[in-house]
């Protein structure tokens, strides 16, 4: 399978994948998620999906225990994630519908300002994405004993997911219970309180879930945005079940 038709396979394939890891279905997630990475390596370099899919296969490792395995993985991943913001210099940005016809106007005669405005946002957007391998691997190196290194992307991801999708984001409050665990071991009450805010913020105005949010958005032609916005949503965050 190749073209137009793969990268409609690897969607579906992503989607059901994270909705079956989700409700603990780990090995049909860790096939599909196979699968889908399979397709992934025939993407384009710097295509960011080749990025969630190396971060979802990685998962597979993490799962089975294979923490030095999936530190090198998820480390290659981060490595496809910078490439992914490189790609978004380039990418093809559609016009965005508006209610005013003054901001329609507007943008078509500054069209290449409007798109780099836009670029801008989406890089954000994918550092967001990629704050969530920037916890995977943390989670593997703690189990390596390289505490420092995993304190230090535990404190970048939850920085780049807060900022990118912002502070009602469910894997906001996901990382942010692991560093208000950190904290509490170390016994530094008034770290773990600045992270115990931010889980009950989450609680209390959950922002739309992920998987919803893409079901919600994705286009319904196969284009740039749907290409950056289908591995944004769709890479997943390793669940505590697989390392508590």
């Amino acid at each position: 399978m190749g073209g137009l038709a793969a990268e409609w396979e690897w969607d579906a394939l992503s989607a059901a994948a994270l909705e079956a890891y989700r409700a603990a279905r780990r090995e049909e997630a860790v096939h599909l998620w196979r699968r889908a990475g399979a397709l992934a390596r025939d993407f384009p370099a710097g295509d960011p999906r080749r990025a969630a899919s190396e971060n979802n296969g990685a998962l597979a490792l993490l799962i089975d225990r294979d923490h030095d395995g999936a530190a090198g993985a998820l480390s290659s991943a981060l490595a496809s994630w910078d490439a992914a913001l490189e790609w978004t210099q380039g990418m093809a940005v559609a016009p965005v519908a508006r209610s005013s016809l003054f901001h329609q106007r507007l943008e078509q005669r500054h069209v290449e300002i409007y798109a780099d405005v836009r670029r801008a946002r989406h890089r954000e957007f994918l550092d967001g994405a990629a704050a969530l391998t920037r916890f995977n691997l943390a989670i593997a190196r703690l189990f390596l004993d390289e505490d420092e290194a995993a304190d230090g992307l535990l404190a970048t991801a939850l920085a780049r997911r807060e900022r990118a999708f912002g502070p009602n984001d469910g894997q906001v409050a996901d990382i942010a219970r692991v560093l208000s665990g950190r904290a509490d071991a170390a016994a530094d009450d008034q770290r773990m309180a600045l992270y115990d805010a931010r889980i009950r913020t989450v609680g209390e105005n959950p922002a739309p879930d992920a998987l919803d949010a893409w079901r919600r958005e994705q286009p319904l032609e196969m284009n740039d945005t749907r290409r950056f916005l289908a591995a944004a949503y769709l890479t997943a965050i390793v669940h505590e079940r697989d390392f508590l």
